[in-house]
């Protein structure tokens, strides 16, 4: 790699959000095993609003960022009675080439688990999802830090083509919605969408 390559390289800013704790540790373990280039926000590892979310985006945006990743649980939106704000979220920046908005249904438990199999059961919450994730990962929890800290989890998850895996299982997945008169409970991700852009920025 040439110098003004390499410095090009560096000069290029990179954030991903996260709405949640797992997603944040997810994405901060995969940082480190993967060798991937970007800042993780917020850095407080707690959940943020979609209102939360446009403010961030905006602000990096302002501030020179070339590429920002949105990552989201559906269920999350759904629960918090904010369909309408993602959709508007969405809109917004939409024509922004340098927003990524990466939403699964119904949660990021769904992500990990088309590491183990591809599957588009109609989970109604992120609780069933994530009990099907225990069978592969039984000390699985959202809700504990002390597992979720712990890197060995994602490891796992990239080990053995598990990780390629996922990405060919997250495609056919979203090609199916696409094609098919699915459900309103139809699982999906665009989780591999960003690991793409990640891999381009290595």
């Amino acid at each position: 790699m040439t110098r003004k390559t390499r410095d090009i390289q560096l000069r290029f800013q990179y954030a991903v959000l996260g709405d949640g704790r797992t997603e944040q540790y997810y994405l901060k373990h995969l940082k480190a095993i993967k060798a991937y280039r970007y800042s993780i926000k917020p850095s407080l590892f707690d959940s943020i609003t979609m209102s939360q979310a446009e403010e961030i985006i905006d602000d990096l945006l302002k501030g020179g960022c070339d590429k920002i990743v949105f990552l989201t649980d559906f269920d999350t939106i759904v629960n918090q009675r904010q369909i309408h704000t993602f959709e508007k979220l969405k809109r917004k920046y939409a024509k922004n080439t340098a927003v990524i908005i990466c939403e699964t249904m119904p949660s990021i438990e769904f992500w990990f688990l088309l590491h183990y199999q591809y599957t588009t059961k109609a989970f109604q919450n992120a609780k069933e999802v994530e009990d099907a994730l225990k069978k592969h990962i039984p000390e699985y929890s959202k809700n504990q830090n002390d597992f979720l800290k712990n890197e060995k989890w994602v490891q796992a998850l990239c080990s053995d083509g598990k990780f390629d895996n996922a990405i060919k299982n997250a495609e056919q997945s979203l090609a199916q919605m696409t094609f098919d008169d699915t459900g309103s409970h139809y699982p999906y991700t665009k989780v591999h969408v960003c690991i793409q852009e990640f891999e381009k920025m290595k």
